[in-house]
């Protein structure tokens, strides 16, 4: 399902609940009353990139609509702004951090011209995601206020407008889309199936790996309506959000039996926690369909290629997580595997790849190596500097 088993969820951000009612992304106006632009987007793994001009040169910004608009450090020198305050920002950890924000005067995207939108600065150097992506930029949800979005994965477009009359929606009912928050973040219900049909508001973030993460907060409620089929735990770190690995503490692996999307249903989902206060859908929905976001109506549209889609796939017994540009174990979850491996072991190898000489890049921005096989041999390196080897499956979770 997922051609990265590194869980990032990057360029999820919101403003602080201190700040929340004191500020609003600005959206901007645009340099005509009625727009319609296709862009070709460039998929890195299950990243989405769009081309992006600020005064004539193009630049390449991921599109995330779990974020505001991100500008980096390095085009200050290159486009016209107004700054603005300083806000405490989270990520998709519940990690802090102060962020500039500032009003661009001009930015361009397909054919559109955006004039006063807001963005936050952040310096890449602190984030070596964004060199790995080769990105300088994010075009985010307050950009989109006034416009549908429509993102077809076969086609790799992105479409963006003000009429819905421009767009091929088939035939399929739409729900409801909340719009939530300062910066005006797209937020979708879902279904999920157990004992009885628990729904969920969660956020569509385009920005974040995988199909399906689980606010923790959500668990006793799911526990309670045996809405998982299987739920592991152990001590460890999960995920990567723009500052950062997230805190270490208890992570929970479950698999859903079935996932209701408009009308689309997914059947045994696998899913890992996060420290959140909210769930998401990732990316990874645009395996399964074309999604239609209208931000003007308040509508989601999904056409679906099938209507029904089994998501069951074999796991490792351990997630690898980045940290300080290196590979480490994350999370434990085999109950073998524990007493062979702990969190914090460096994983130095692969089969017949070695990690410690391999560009830490093309282990993020290309498929993964754990992938490669149902059998690896993995080399690991624990905190007493001793080296193990070990031969482990991936396996589907009962």
């Amino acid at each position: 399902m997922n051609k990265s088993l590194f869980k990032f969820c990057l360029f999820f951000l919101c403003i602080s609940a201190g700040f929340a009612q004191k500020t609003k992304f600005k959206t901007g106006d645009t340099n005509t009353k009625k727009y319609f632009t296709s862009i070709t987007y460039k998929n890195v793994n299950d990243k989405i990139i769009i081309p992006v001009t600020i005064k004539d040169s193009t630049y390449q910004f991921l599109f995330d609509t779990g974020a505001p608009n991100v500008i980096s450090t390095s085009l200050l020198s290159v486009v016209k702004y107004s700054s603005g305050r300083a806000l405490t920002i989270s990520d998709s950890n519940d990690r802090k951090q102060k962020m500039n924000l500032i009003t661009l005067k001009e930015i361009t995207v397909g054919d559109i011209t955006f004039s006063n939108t807001s963005a936050l600065v952040f310096d890449k150097s602190e984030n070596i995601l964004f060199d790995c992506f080769e990105i300088d930029g994010i075009i985010g949800s307050n950009l989109l206020q006034k416009s549908i979005v429509q993102i077809n994965p076969e086609t790799k477009e992105l479409v963006l407008t003000n009429s819905l009359k421009n767009l091929r929606l088939g035939d399929e009912a739409p729900t409801k889309l909340f719009i939530v928050n300062a910066q005006g973040s797209p937020y979708i219900e879902i279904k999920l199936k157990g004992d009885v049909t628990v729904t969920e508001k969660l956020l569509f973030d385009t920005g974040a790996s995988g199909f399906y993460d689980m606010s923790k907060r959500r668990l006793d409620l799911f526990n309670k309506h045996k809405v998982a089929a299987s739920v592991l735990s152990n001590e460890g770190v999960s995920g990567m959000g723009l500052f950062g690995a997230s805190e270490t503490n208890t992570k929970y692996r479950l698999k859903i039996p079935e996932i209701l999307i408009n009308s689309s249903l997914f059947k045994n989902v696998s899913t890992f926690t996060t420290d959140d206060d909210h769930s998401r859908i990732g990316s990874d929905i645009l395996k399964y369909g074309v999604v239609t976001l209208d931000f003007k109506k308040k509508r989601f549209y999904f056409n679906g290629f099938n209507e029904t889609n089994d998501l069951k796939e074999k796991l490792l017994g351990f997630t690898p997580v980045l940290e300080n540009n290196k590979l480490i174990v994350g999370v434990v979850w085999d109950e073998e595997l524990k007493d062979k491996i702990s969190y914090g072991d460096e994983i130095l190898g692969i089969n017949d790849i070695d990690l410690t000489t391999t560009n830490i890049c093309d282990m993020i921005s290309k498929k993964s190596p754990f992938k490669s096989s149902d059998v690896l041999e993995i080399t690991f390196k624990n905190k007493d500097n001793q080296t193990n080897t070990y031969t482990i499956k991936r396996e589907f979770q009962d």
